[in-house]
């Protein structure tokens, strides 16, 4: 086989699992309660599936694997889409990346507590 084949299959696989992943992500946040999943318009369906897919291309995989999609609130979500309108055309910079992750991980809701030792 040719590499430019063998580079379009990489291209065609890495497509397919990047698909998967954020589909398996959108079923668990349907499905979980807080997210109230029929009040989200079509738009926001769509986007929100744009956004997790450029989530799954710009984090590492053990990352996406620890976020627990199923207990993800509708103010999550609509968190992380004010934060894509904000880039929209544009690539997720490091700074948005990391707010996403604080949303999708809850640790805005549970930040680490400094460690007592310090003070």
């Amino acid at each position: 086989m040719s590499r430019t084949s063998d580079e379009e299959l990489g291209r065609r696989r890495f497509q397919l699992v990047k698909e998967q992943a954020v589909e398996d992500a959108v079923e668990k946040i349907r499905h979980g309660p807080a997210a109230e999943w029929q009040s989200l318009s079509t738009t926001d369906y769509t986007l929100l599936r744009e956004i997790l897919g450029d989530l799954w291309v710009g984090l590492e995989r053990e990352r996406w694997e620890q976020y627990s999609f199923s207990i993800v609130t509708r103010q999550d979500i609509l968190d992380i889409l004010a934060l894509a309108n904000d880039t929209r055309g544009h690539a997720l910079t490091s700074a948005i990346l990391d707010k996403m992750d604080a949303i999708l991980s809850h640790a805005r809701e549970h930040p680490s507590k400094p460690d007592s030792s310090e003070s």
